[in-house]
């Protein structure tokens, strides 16, 4: 399932910029909404033209659709690497699910996302951030339906994400 969101900010795209490397940004995330028990990092490296973050997540519920099904904490802990680029003001990102708990990689045959994001300046002097990707949940008969539910939380955590980046876009 392909999808784009997008969200403006009141700040110029250096600001924005800052606040998207901000080590502060994880811990914002749970701040802003009930929907991750923690956010961890475990890459945080900015170098003079990449800057590459790992992040460890850790829902705090399984999804409605999910409920009456035996879901355990590790089926619902997955790790985002993102490479953005800060010449190009790009990046890349891809899922990986259950992190350091599934070596033999069986949940990653069923679960795909991955995409790209881009900032741009608007004229009056804010910014955009557009997100964009592929989210593909391979499992017979429910999986388009599970699909629909997490692109929903998807945007739900974007929608945070955003939340979590105004606020460090701010002065105190």
């Amino acid at each position: 399932m392909r999808f784009e969101i997008s969200h403006e900010f009141d700040a110029p795209l250096d600001v924005l910029e800052l606040a998207l490397m901000s080590p502060e940004l994880p811990a914002r995330l749970t701040d802003h909404g009930d929907m991750f028990e923690s956010v961890e990092t475990v890459q945080h490296d900015v170098g003079d033209k990449i800057f590459e973050r790992i992040w460890k997540y850790q829902a705090r519920t399984p999804l409605s659709l999910l409920k009456g099904y035996d879901i355990t904490r590790d089926m619902l802990t997955w790790e985002e690497h993102t490479s953005y680029n800060l010449t190009e003001h790009t990046a890349q990102w891809h899922v990986v699910p259950r992190p350091g708990i599934d070596p033999d990689a069986s949940w990653r045959k069923h679960f795909n996302a991955q995409g790209n994001f881009q900032l741009d300046p608007l004229s009056d002097g804010r910014t955009r951030r557009t997100v964009s990707g592929d989210l593909e949940i391979k499992v017979k008969v429910i999986g388009r339906a599970i699909e629909r539910v997490a692109m929903k939380e998807l945007r739900r955590a974007y929608d945070v994400e955003a939340e979590a980046l105004r606020s460090l876009c701010t002065l105190p």
